[in-house]
């Protein structure tokens, strides 16, 4: 991932789509935007605690800059889960500008119709983004260690397939930035989750025993694991490599600021 700016905005852009005229796919930073402490200062969520004006503003600053009309957007509202729900421009504007009106309980979205653009909202959980340039389709996934341990990687592949007739070695996929392997502590509880996804070897290179029955946990290598698993060729997925908690700076850590903080924006479109 590379990180742009443009005036006092600063985004990132992936850069396995960066040849691809048809597709958006962007992440905001937490820099440039009217949001006060401690949502400073590019807060995209209405959910956050942040004033509601700051939030609309801070959406159309930043989304203008791609060319996207901010009162156009698809959000939802995210429950770690593993509901995906299918969307076209009949779905435009579900909480763009009021959060009762965003698609409720979904943790994924997938399109094939141009000028639909999909956000969600992250603070150390993993975004998802696919794009099939065969079929002309596109997905959005809220990768947390609760969607992980539910394959929402493997269930969107699964899903766009089923819809969109998508074949998995022609998805291009990016993880954005999250809460990285060395910061991303978690008890058993987590560990267990994983149990019947992955074999015994590939837990053991998830999860790096602390002790005390404490882990670090790598949710990007296990959301590569299960997009490799669903089919997509591994040279056509990019990792962000950027951690959210060490770059609090850049992006929202809702675990590094004791969990009252803003949230960065993941928006994907089809041009």
């Amino acid at each position: 991932m590379k990180i742009k700016q443009a005036g006092d905005i600063f985004y990132g852009r992936f850069s396995i789509f960066e040849d691809k005229a048809g597709f958006e796919a962007a992440v905001s930073c937490r820099k440039g935007g009217s949001s006060p402490a401690p949502f400073d200062t590019l807060n995209m969520s209405f959910s956050a605690g942040d004033n509601p004006e700051h939030v609309s503003d801070n959406r159309k600053r930043f989304l203008q800059l791609l060319g996207i009309p901010s009162d156009q957007i698809i959000s939802c509202h995210q429950v770690h889960g593993i509901h995906l729900e299918q969307v076209g421009a009949e779905y435009c504007g579900r909480g763009a500008l009021d959060p009762d009106d965003a698609l409720p309980a979904c943790d994924g979205l997938l399109t094939n119709e141009s000028n639909v653009p999909l956000t969600m909202n992250f603070a150390d959980c993993m975004p998802l983004v696919f794009y099939d340039p065969v079929r002309r389709a596109a997905a959005l996934s809220h990768g947390g260690w609760r969607g992980t341990a539910g394959n929402i990687a493997g269930r969107t592949v699964k899903r766009m397939q089923e819809v969109f007739g998508s074949i998995p070695g022609n998805i291009l996929a990016a993880e954005g930035p999250a809460i990285g392997p060395s910061c991303f502590e978690v008890g058993e509880d987590v560990r267990k989750a994983f149990v019947c996804l992955f074999q015994e070897e590939q837990q053991n290179c998830l999860f790096r025993n602390k002790g005390g029955g404490k882990y670090l946990f790598s949710l990007a290598e296990a959301n590569r694991l299960l997009m490799i698993r669903a089919g997509i060729r591994p040279e056509h997925i990019e990792l962000s490599d950027i951690c959210t908690y060490t770059r609090d700076d850049l992006f929202y850590s809702h675990r590094h600021s004791g969990g009252r903080t803003g949230r960065h924006m993941t928006v994907v479109m089809l041009k």
